[in-house]
């Protein structure tokens, strides 16, 4: 867990630094009043300059618990800026899920995309986000929560011209070729090129972009980083120039007994704000899990 390295990389700044900085109005460091004190003086802070080896291990966050005690206490938070690379933001990157109310949606009332699901979905394989996923868009659930109405997936005929469907867009491992911009209502800081973040799952219709952010476990997940989200969103909304919108949605997919619960959460970054977004939909979904096939019962 990386709240260990996060105490060894405080306790290497002067003490009187980071305290002026909590004292000022600004919201980064390094910054034009705030000098690095490790290096060139706009620059970011990165693993060489702070003798802090294995930087992927420490510099991506993903929630609450990968935070120190004093990040948190303070609301000092290290944004990944490029490889190998951070700054600290003043302000919060963690969303928690526990007080959020999901509107629970019968699968039964739940159209699926074809009138089977595949075989591969049903028996007893090791499981990952990708096979959840797969299985939210088999059973319909994706679709359902996107739009109200008639949105197809990989359908290859639309039979109205006021329907619509959704394809696969670029998703896996990003590696950045690009500097791009981490925005705020109080100002803007540099993402440099040359780090690599993942997309879970892009889906694409004749008008927007869907980005999906998946987590899965026997136990609901509590909080999330923000920027799972965020970096995705800013990096299609470049390489598509704008015209497309782009709508960020976070998956925690549970698995208790023979029941599997989706949770999904829609959040809109209002102008690509980091720090300005809205709840836009909640819903929830479960699914009985199918028999398992046991080895035995398989002839050969």
């Amino acid at each position: 867990m990386p709240k260990k390295d996060w105490i060894e990389i405080i306790d290497k700044f002067d003490n009187k630094f980071i305290q002026d900085f909590l004292n000022s109005q600004n919201i980064f460091i390094p910054s034009e009043n705030f000098n690095n004190p490790f290096d060139s003086p706009y620059k970011n802070f990165n693993s060489k300059n702070l003798q802090k080896s294995n930087p992927s291990n420490w510099i991506p966050i993903y929630k609450k618990e990968d935070l120190s005690d004093y990040l948190i206490a303070n609301n000092l938070m290290p944004i990944r800026s490029g490889s190998g690379e951070f700054f600290f933001y003043r302000g919060n990157i963690i969303f928690e899920l526990e007080n959020i109310e999901f509107n629970n949606i019968p699968i039964e009332k739940v159209k699926k995309i074809d009138n089977f699901i595949p075989l591969s979905l049903k028996v007893d394989f090791q499981r990952n986000e990708n096979a959840y996923l797969n299985k939210a868009m088999a059973f319909g659930i994706i679709n359902d929560f996107v739009k109200s109405n008639e949105l197809k997936i990989l359908e290859q005929e639309l039979k109205t011209k006021d329907s619509s469907r959704l394809l696969y867009g670029q998703f896996g491992k990003i590696k950045t070729s690009f500097d791009f911009s981490f925005k705020t209502l109080k100002g803007c800081k540099t993402i440099n090129r040359g780090f690599q973040f993942e997309m879970d799952l892009v889906l694409e219709s004749e008008t927007e972009i869907l980005i999906f952010e998946a987590k899965s476990g026997n136990k609901e997940t509590n909080n999330f980083s923000l920027l799972q989200l965020y970096y995705p969103l800013i990096y299609l909304e470049l390489i598509t120039t704008y015209r497309k919108k782009v709508r960020t949605i976070f998956i925690d997919i549970t698995v208790k007994g023979n029941m599997e619960y989706y949770r999904l959460l829609e959040l809109n970054f209002k102008n690509s704000c980091f720090d300005d977004f809205e709840i836009v939909k909640s819903q929830s979904y479960q699914i009985r899990k199918f028999n398992t096939i046991l080895l035995e019962d398989i002839k050969v």
